[in-house]
Parts: C-alpha cells; sequence; structure tokens
C-alpha cells in the first residue's frame, strides 16, 4: 500500500473526541468522507481509523473516528499525521496533477540533459506553485511550477525536465 499524507492532528476540539486536522489535501470532503479509513502514523506504525463526522471549522478539519466520543481517548493522538490510501484515489488528480510527495527527490534536468539539481520542496504562492532545486553546487533555485519551465515530468525514470531560462538557476 501507497500512503500520501493528508493532514496532521494538531488539537481537540471540545470534549466529545473531535480533532483538529491541518490538512495538506485538495480533497478533504473526498479524504474525510463518514466511512472511509486514513490512517495515523504512530510509533508502532499505521493505525487505521474509521471517519465518523467531519466538519469545517474556521479553515480546519474537524474529524470524529473509530467511535470515539472522549477528549481523553483522542488526546494520545495529538501531532499525528493522517495519511490515505493513494492507490484509493487516481480519479481525484487531472491528468497534469501529482502528489506533492511524488515530485519530492525527482532529479531536474535540462531539455539537452544537463543535471541541474533534485527537487528539494515545493512552495504555494498567490501565484502557483514554486520547485525548490537543490542544484549540484549545493545551492537552491526557485522554478515555477507552470509549462513554460517544465517541460515533461516522468515519475517512472524519477526525472523532471526544465526549460531554463537565462538568470533563472
Amino acid at each position: 500500500m501507497k500512503y500520501i499524507m493528508v493532514g496532521k492532528i494538531i488539537g481537540t476540539h471540545g470534549i466529545k473526541g473531535e480533532v483538529k486536522v491541518l490538512s495538506d489535501s485538495d480533497f478533504t470532503e473526498e479524504r474525510f468522507r463518514v466511512g472511509n479509513t486514513c490512517y495515523l502514523k504512530l510509533e508502532g506504525g499505521m493505525f487505521p481509523i474509521k471517519i465518523n463526522s467531519h466538519r469545517k471549522h474556521k479553515g480546519l478539519d474537524l474529524i470524529t473516528f473509530n467511535d470515539i466520543d472522549n477528549i481523553n481517548d483522542v488526546i494520545s493522538y495529538l501531532h499525528a499525521e493522517v495519511f490515505a490510501d493513494a492507490e484509493l484515489d487516481p480519479g481525484l488528480l487531472a491528468e497534469d496533477e501529482y502528489h506533492y510527495q511524488d515530485l519530492i527527490g525527482l532529479e531536474a534536468i535540462s531539455e539537452n540533459g544537463e543535471s541541474i539539481g533534485t527537487v528539494r520542496d515545493l512552495l504555494e504562492v498567490p501565484q502557483g506553485w514554486i520547485l525548490v532545486l537543490k542544484k549540484e553546487d549545493g545551492k537552491e533555485a526557485l522554478v515555477p511550477f507552470v509549462s513554460e519551465f517544465v517541460k515533461k515530468i516522468d515519475l517512472e525514470d524519477r526525472k523532471i525536465i526544465l526549460t531554463p531560462i537565462e538568470g533563472l538557476l
């Protein structure tokens, strides 16, 4: 099973076992649908949880799970990362969309085959997304994640082909 991180439990809400999840997912309505199974990353590994309720509140996702209805029973899950099964959502992403963690670690190369570096992170800015590259010389470069610069993404070969312009790198 391939897991994708979809959020983190950052607190409790009320006394009836509801937890606050800071979500990293664009598909929270699907991820936290009543009856769905998610997974908490705990010291002993991945722990399955069945979603009992979900609602939005002040920009956070509030969920209850595993029929827990007491705040004392969820305290031990604070700061746990929440994961989903990536294999269950093939229809959620459009053809030119990718999971965040699938892009991390890709080797960035130019169209002429020259190695540029490795994708270290992605940043969301008001204008869209930016790739953070760790270049071969150890420095960082920021590349807008748009079709003008990103020509091809090959997840099988773990490569991303870029068209850099003068001064970009």
